[in-house]
């Protein structure tokens, strides 16, 4: 009997002692496991910052506007891609920039790193430059901060904003030699998920000229793009008539201004001659209002067929359009059939 209620008060006791540890337990989980907002922010940040960004309706607005060419901004696209590059962190991001010039593209590279503060409310952005050349993919498991170029003082700190990341460089920290000058620039980029917004301004330091950027100070205003799969049949054969064509296919566009040129064959047989054409494809984002009336301009996804005549001049033939968030968009002109859409057409699913 003694053994029996040994036996009952050990068992008793083994019960407290479980249920005051699950009591703790508890409690501990449930204390003490925040982060800061900087960390929260970072994640969003990495998951945000990825993608092809362009400025086609900045750069056709400011001529459209007529604006001095000191305050035109030159067309820019911007492709962000995460990669593993181990010397350089967890989060890490290959930046190449385009820019097009009179003489041609102007293309540089360069690694981002994003890491949380150094504030709790902030996130640290780092650029290292390749000064000339680019970085291949091949090269990231090996690449060390050392074989390219950053400048202590110019790194950027981003705080959340309403819909947006704001990231700053120090006032005047940022300071290097560029083309034989002393320069310095205060920088500002700022991330949405519709936009990437950055300032190139650099100044000389000894006369404090402006050496790179608009006169107007306005950013360049990059818009996120999204990828299409298009197609051209030719001729246009539709409504089920038993007409042989030919497919133009695996063209990918995106919709930020972007141009994809191919010959159309000839075919003797049929009179069709041989063609140089393109389809353009852009989300058309107004900067002016063009509606009497005091109407409002609403934006539009557009698609354009062109081509390039035998004296090397561009024929616009047509284009459709749609609202700007639509995934699928074609136009059929009997003599040529374009078709862009999200999903390529080996994805698409059965519908009832």
């Amino acid at each position: 009997m003694g053994d029996l209620r040994f036996c009952a008060f050990r068992f008793c006791a083994f019960v407290v002692v479980t249920i005051g540890f699950w009591f703790s337990s508890e409690k501990a989980f449930a204390q003490g496991q925040d982060s800061t907002p900087g960390e929260r922010n970072l994640r969003v940040m990495v998951e945000l910052l990825p993608g092809y960004y362009d400025n086609a309706n900045q750069n056709y607005f400011d001529i459209r506007r007529k604006l001095a060419a000191e305050d035109r901004h030159a067309r820019i696209s911007t492709t962000i891609t995460r990669v593993d590059a181990p010397a350089f962190g967890r989060h890490v991001f290959l930046w190449v920039n385009r820019i097009e010039t009179s003489k041609g593209p102007q293309i540089s590279h360069r690694i981002a790193t994003l890491e949380a503060g150094p504030g709790a409310d902030e996130v640290t952005m780092r650029h290292y430059l390749r000064m000339s050349g680019e970085i291949s993919v091949a090269e990231l498991a090996t690449l060390q901060p050392a074989d390219l170029r950053r400048t202590e003082g110019c790194d950027y700190v981003f705080k959340r904003r309403a819909d947006h990341y704001r990231g700053v460089q120090g006032t005047k920290t940022c300071r290097f030699d560029w083309d034989g000058e002393k320069v310095y620039t205060d920088n500002e980029i700022q991330l949405a998920p519709s936009s990437l917004w950055f300032y190139d301004h650099k100044w000389v330091i000894k006369s404090g000229k402006r050496i790179t950027g608009v006169a107007s100070g306005e950013p360049f205003w990059l818009e996120r793009a999204r990828i299409f799969h298009c197609y051209a049949d030719v001729p246009g054969v539709g409504g089920g008539v038993d007409v042989p064509f030919t497919r133009y296919d695996d063209m990918l566009l995106h919709d930020r201004g972007d141009t994809h040129w191919f010959t159309a064959k000839a075919d003797p047989t049929r009179d069709i001659p041989q063609r140089e054409l393109a389809l353009n494809l852009r989300a058309v984002t107004w900067h002016v209002l063009n509606e009497a009336n005091d109407y409002f301009n609403r934006n539009s996804l557009v698609l354009s067929v062109i081509e390039r005549l035998a004296d090397g001049s561009i024929k616009e033939h047509g284009y459709a359009f749609t609202d700007p968030q639509a995934e699928r968009i074609a136009m059929n002109m009997k003599w040529i059939l374009v078709n862009c859409a999200i999903t390529p057409r080996r994805e698409a699913k059965p519908e009832m």
